[in-house]
């Protein structure tokens, strides 16, 4: 067991000076949202957890962020353009400078939001499954958030709250696991969670957590909805759930903020298929795909046998200093090498849009062209096992996204079929 003050005191210190009325009615902003995110504290697996936040954050166009790995940024100036700061400092106190730079950050209406801190000495088991009960009346930090189970370090409180504190979520035995508080025209979220990198994998805490980003704003968070298709194409992706699309082997895809996530948390590949075929068609998706990941898109897939040998498969990777090949990203797999190498790094969205016309298929990717070729053209079948023949090829079959044991999310799924 260990004793662990997990770095609330200046939130203490914030309620303390900052318990004045107030409300931050302000409406919804088109422009972005500045975050400053801090993660750095000794005993953590801080690496793995500034990239998870890093990710979870670039899933929203419109939070800007920056990235800092200790506490050197929390400064009047550095504040100055900020409006919410996001602190992963678990034991780390902030100097005098230090925390009167996030008080006058709160007094003009930021906000500040607490990762794995705690508002009193808190003793932190080992590692394991930790029941979140999220409290009623439900506050707009846990909006859509039902109670969940998490892989994490259990914190058992020495002390109650502060007054003033509204507690969000729980432990099964009464210990508070997120608190929320409005001072003036600021507000403050704090949550014991997040010691393992493990638990920001989770698709409900990573809600709560963008819930408390939007909310310490004095933002309402965007809605998930299908966003609305280019003239003649149709959506294939609602934004909500995944319904019009059916996994195939390991159960490890759903739906969440608009995008479409591959967890890869399987033993075994597999893959998300649309639930009807397709012959010609122009499609169009934007991925990404975390570091040193591995997925693809299936195009004229069977139901059955290796998709990418059957029908076809695009790879995607993160592999974009790589020189092209044909198993880099936009090969049709160890088949074609594309004409450049179009991926981004890690992390960035990209755009593909794929044409097929009977037996013309037409790749553009991130703006460039890559393929542009004839799949019964004699050349690219010379020399290639039999499995691996274009001319083979079916002229119809399912559109599909590739589990390949690693996280990708895919989003924007548009489609407009050809005659």
């Amino acid at each position: 067991m260990m004793r662990c003050t997990t770095g609330l005191m200046p939130a203490l210190l914030l309620m303390a000076i900052l318990a004045f009325s107030g409300a931050c009615t302000s409406p919804l902003h088109a422009k972005p949202l500045r975050a400053l995110l801090v993660v750095t504290g000794e005993g953590h697996e801080t690496d793995a957890i500034s990239s998870a936040l890093s990710w979870l954050l670039k899933r929203h166009d419109h939070i800007q962020f920056t990235l800092h790995r200790n506490t050197d940024a929390l400064s009047s100036q550095g504040l100055k353009d900020t409006d919410v700061l996001l602190l992963f400092a678990p034991g780390v106190r902030l100097q005098a400078e230090q925390q009167h730079a996030v008080e006058q950050l709160v007094q003009r209406g930021g906000g500040v939001v607490y990762l794995h801190t705690s508002p009193a000495p808190a003793v932190e088991g080992p590692t394991g499954n930790v029941v979140v009960e999220v409290v009623p009346p439900y506050h707009p930090t846990t909006q859509h958030v039902p109670s969940f189970q998490i892989t994490d370090a259990p914190l058992r409180e020495e002390a109650s709250p502060p007054a003033g504190v509204q507690v969000v979520a729980r432990q099964r035995n009464g210990q508070p696991l997120a608190w929320v508080q409005q001072m003036g025209k600021g507000r403050i979220f704090a949550t014991a969670l997040g010691h393992t990198p493990a638990a920001w994998s989770h698709p409900h805490f990573q809600k709560m957590v963008l819930n408390a980003i939007y909310w310490c704003a004095g933002r309402k968070p965007p809605q998930a909805r299908a966003p609305r298709p280019p003239k003649g194409f149709v959506s294939l992706f609602n934004g909500v759930n995944l319904e019009g699309w059916g996994e195939v082997g390991a159960p490890c895809w759903y739906a969440h903020d608009g995008v479409m996530v591959c967890t890869g948390q399987s033993e075994n590949t597999g893959w998300l298929r649309s639930n009807r075929m397709y012959r010609n068609f122009v499609l169009r998706l934007e991925y990404r795909i975390s570091a040193g990941g591995n997925s693809g898109i299936f195009l004229r897939a069977p139901h059955y046998g290796r998709s990418s040998r059957l029908g076809m498969e695009l790879q995607i990777q993160d592999d974009g200093t790589a020189p092209p090949s044909n198993t880099c990203t936009s090969a049709v797999y160890s088949v074609v090498t594309p004409r450049l190498n179009p991926a981004r790094p890690a992390g960035e969205w990209n755009q593909v849009e794929v044409t097929l016309k009977d037996r013309h298929l037409r790749v553009v990717w991130n703006g460039h062209l890559v393929h542009d070729i004839d799949l019964d053209d004699p050349a690219l079948s010379a020399n290639l096992p039999r499995t691996h023949l274009l001319y083979r090829r079916p002229n119809w079959g399912y559109i599909g996204l590739q589990n390949h044991r690693s996280l990708v999310e895919f989003r924007h799924i548009f489609i407009k079929e050809l005659d």
